[in-house]
């Protein structure tokens, strides 16, 4: 069983013998990348009749949507025009790289390493396709050690930033001289679908925007920042179907359920409780959440299930609000937002959590400290 508190009870020879303490993996930094290119709520409802017939209810839910604003790798004009998969797949190589690249730097001289230090990168993306993987590029333009290794995630969805935790997590721990750095790069307005949009094209279309984040994660004698605790996935029976993407000879197209908000209230609660549980806690132990934000309704879902108030969502509704949905970048987002308007006190516990294809809970367990604290440094 999991230890929250970072240490691991006597082996059971005698009760004297000193109590063994496990090396933790913490949080050292939190990057993040925003391409220029800005469509507002108004805009987005301008440039919507090209999508779809039924021009007034989809204007509806852009209002119901509560998205102000998002940021975009190209201007919207160029999304609109009927590219070919070839093109936006060079369009998506460009931004993917760029994007990437500034967030790592960021988290990198956050945490003030080197990048030689960088035992381990691990790429996350699931809106477009590039080989070699992104990772390979970003180790020559950051100057990344040879030998570094390589894992890049691809088709995790939104879920990709939790799981890419949990990973570089069991990755650091048993090693105290290096780092991992995560990085996520999430254009998801290339996937935009110009030509007879199916209805859940033009919900995307509605809710995801770009953006790119990075966290650096170590397990080396003095870090300062929150502790990854521990992490579980979970995969719903029966949900293959509900959400996702499919690949066609136009590009991707979406998979965005209308049932999936009824899935999270079904089956969160328990997901939760039995992590908690696992790691000998309750979900009153809990003091501050991270929740993927799949959509108003997804959000809705999962506070009834957890009896979460309006104040515990309230940094994932701003980051929403301001950037919509940006697949596995926006837990990193929800971070700096939570260290911005409402850092916990020291010691508290957190839970991060995202939905993703399957459909997929990935979860961790964090203990605020460092930056991410009331009165922490950044």
């Amino acid at each position: 069983m999991a230890d929250p508190a970072g240490v691991v009870a006597p082996d059971g020879a005698s009760a004297g013998r000193c109590i063994k303490r496990v090396r933790v993996a913490q949080l050292q930094s939190v990057g993040t990348a925003l391409p220029p290119h800005v469509l507002s709520a108004e805009e987005t409802k301008a440039v919507l009749p090209p999508l779809t017939a039924d021009r007034e209810r989809w204007q509806q839910l852009v209002d119901a949507s509560r998205i102000r604003r998002r940021h975009l790798v190209v201007p919207v004009g160029e999304l609109l025009r009927r590219n070919t998969l070839g093109e936006r797949a060079q369009d998506y190589e460009r931004q993917a790289v760029a994007l990437g690249e500034a967030a790592a730097r960021d988290a990198l001289v956050t945490a003030g390493i080197d990048p030689k230090s960088v035992h381990t990168i691990i790429s996350i993306s699931c809106t477009g396709y590039m080989l070699p993987s992104l990772d390979a590029y970003l180790v020559s333009h950051l100057e990344l050690d040879a030998t570094v290794r390589r894992i890049p995630i691809t088709e995790l969805g939104c879920s990709g930033g939790v799981a890419a935790l949990g990973l570089a997590t069991a990755l650091v721990r048993p090693n105290a001289d290096g780092c991992a750095l995560i990085v996520s790069v999430e254009p998801c307005s290339l996937c935009l679908q110009v030509a007879e949009p199916t209805p859940s094209d033009v919900m995307g279309s509605i809710l995801f925007g770009d953006a790119a984040a990075a966290a650096v994660l170590t397990a080396a004698e003095g870090a300062s920042g929150p502790a990854i605790l521990s992490s579980a996935s979970a995969l719903w029976p029966d949900s293959l179907d509900q959400l996702g993407m499919h690949l066609t000879g136009a590009g991707f197209r979406f998979v965005l359920s209308p049932a999936l908000p009824d899935l999270v209230c079904a089956r969160l609660r328990q997901t939760v409780i039995g992590f908690l549980e696992r790691n000998s806690l309750g979900l009153r132990d809990i003091g501050f959440w991270i929740v993927h934000p799949g959509g108003p309704k997804i959000l809705d879902a999962a506070a009834d299930a957890l009896g979460l108030s309006d104040g515990a969502l309230r940094p994932t509704w701003d980051v929403w609000e301001r950037f919509g949905n940006l697949s596995s970048a926006t837990v990193f987002f929800i971070l700096r937002e939570l260290q911005r308007s409402a850092p916990p006190r020291a010691g508290t516990l957190g839970v991060m959590m995202a939905f993703g294809p399957g459909v997929t809970c990935e979860l961790a367990l964090l203990r605020s400290a460092g930056w991410l604290a009331h009165g922490g440094h950044s």
